[in-house]
Order: structure tokens, then sequence, then C-alpha cells
């Protein structure tokens, strides 16, 4: 941008309209701080500027289709993982403690199952995670990385649908 209080113009070029943003709202707000500052705002690949007024009401006009574009977009994406995960596909993230990932399905890793077994049973008898976190370290066994096991992980395991069989989208779960 050029330096306004020189006396020259301050002109923010794009290639694409929305390569800048995808969201009125945000759009509104930079050319507020456009105007504020007399910046004017021209695209390269698409014959407007927010100098006219025609320029401004065809630059709302693609900024609507673009957000309109995003939104379709992120409900599709969306409503393929609520799809997925109704059918009972792992899709992605970190796999907990006592499975394995294979070809978009969770599969038993018995030597990590037994040491959630272990955490389920010992968390049983002994009532409580404080208790549970001290019987583990006594006992030396470990999460997948080989560390000790803090509260709050244990938390995570034990409050984990996936062992009872469970996927989780939004509130819904569904069998895996």
């Amino acid at each position: 941008m050029a330096d306004i209080h020189a006396g020259k113009v301050s002109v923010v070029v794009v290639y694409k309209v929305d390569r800048l943003t995808r969201l009125l709202a945000d759009f509104a707000k930079l050319v507020e701080q456009f105007d504020k500052f007399g910046v004017s705002f021209v695209s390269v690949t698409q014959q407007f500027n927010t100098t006219t007024s025609m320029g401004r009401l065809t630059f709302n006009v693609l900024l609507s289709f673009a957000q309109f574009e995003r939104e379709v977009t992120g409900e599709r994406i969306r409503d393929k993982i609520a799809a997925s995960k109704k059918k009972g596909v792992w899709m992605r993230g970190t796999v907990p403690l006592g499975y394995t990932a294979l070809e978009r399905k969770l599969i038993v890793n018995e030597p990590e199952a037994v040491t959630v077994r272990t955490i389920f049973n010992e968390f049983l008898r002994l009532g409580s995670a404080h208790s549970l976190q001290d019987w583990l370290r006594e006992n030396d066994i470990r999460s997948r990385a080989g560390n000790h096991f803090f509260r709050g992980p244990l938390y995570t395991v034990l409050r984990n649908p996936h062992y009872l069989g469970l996927i989780k989208h939004k509130k819904e779960s569904y069998s895996m």
C-alpha cells in the first residue's frame, strides 16, 4: 500500500475476490477499515473495484456466492462424517488405547487391551482415579507411549465410549 499521507492513492489488489475472504461479515469489516484509511480495493481477474457503487454491489454478490459455497461444502463434509460414523467407520484422530486403526476400522490390540481391562477392573475395585493412578504406578503399568498414567488420561480412558463398542458423533452414538 502507498502512503496516503504523502498524497498517494492506496489500493489493495487481489487476484480473486473470494481468496481475500468468503464471509460477508469479514468483508464488511475490511471495507470499513479500507474506507477509514482511504484505501480502495481492486481484483485483477474480476472487473470491478470498490470505488464505485456498482463495484461494491458486484463484490457483495460474489461474496454472497462464495459464502454460500463455503457453507454448503461444510454441510457436505459434516454429513459425510456423520454417515461414516453411523456405519462404524473410524474417521481418524487419536486411536484409543487398546485399539489399532486398520482400513478405517478400530481393531482390538490385545496387549494394550489387557492394560485397558486392568484399568477398568482396578478402578471398580479401588473406586477412585487417584487410587488407580497410584496402583498403576506401583505396578509399573504404562501408557502406549511408555509413560506413567496421569489422572487426565485415565479419565479419558474411563469415559471413552469406544470401550462400550460405540462411536460418538455430536450427541449420537453408533455401534462400531
